[in-house]
């Protein structure tokens, strides 16, 4: 059994209030645990796997295509392979979002 902070991983991603910290990997399974400050945004962009995305603190509005989904801590949001997304933080407090890439397109 390991017990893992995030805080104790080095952010593999770091840029305009938004820091990733990969948390698990296992085969064909990766989790990142995200933080956004208030008012960061991850860009949308595409990945050619499955995606959910678990509101773990706070409200998270996900962009994915052309629309908003608003989404508060305990839900979590698939998202299917090649699918434009990202994430935007729009409180006074961070958010923090569990990340779970699904690299062999199982969800």
């Amino acid at each position: 059994m390991k017990i893992t902070s995030a805080n104790d991983i080095s952010p593999l991603y770091d840029k305009d209030g938004v820091t990733g910290r990969r948390m698990r990997t296992r085969p064909n399974v990766e989790i990142i645990h995200m933080k956004l400050e208030p008012g960061a945004v991850l860009a949308p962009h595409t990945t050619p796997f499955d995606v959910d995305f678990f509101t773990h603190q706070g409200t998270a509005v996900y962009l994915v295509e052309d629309q908003e989904i608003v989404a508060e801590a305990g839900t979590i949001l698939g998202c299917p392979g090649q699918t434009p997304h990202g994430i935007r933080n729009d409180t006074d407090s961070a958010i923090i979002v569990l990340v779970i890439k699904y690299m062999a397109g199982e969800s």
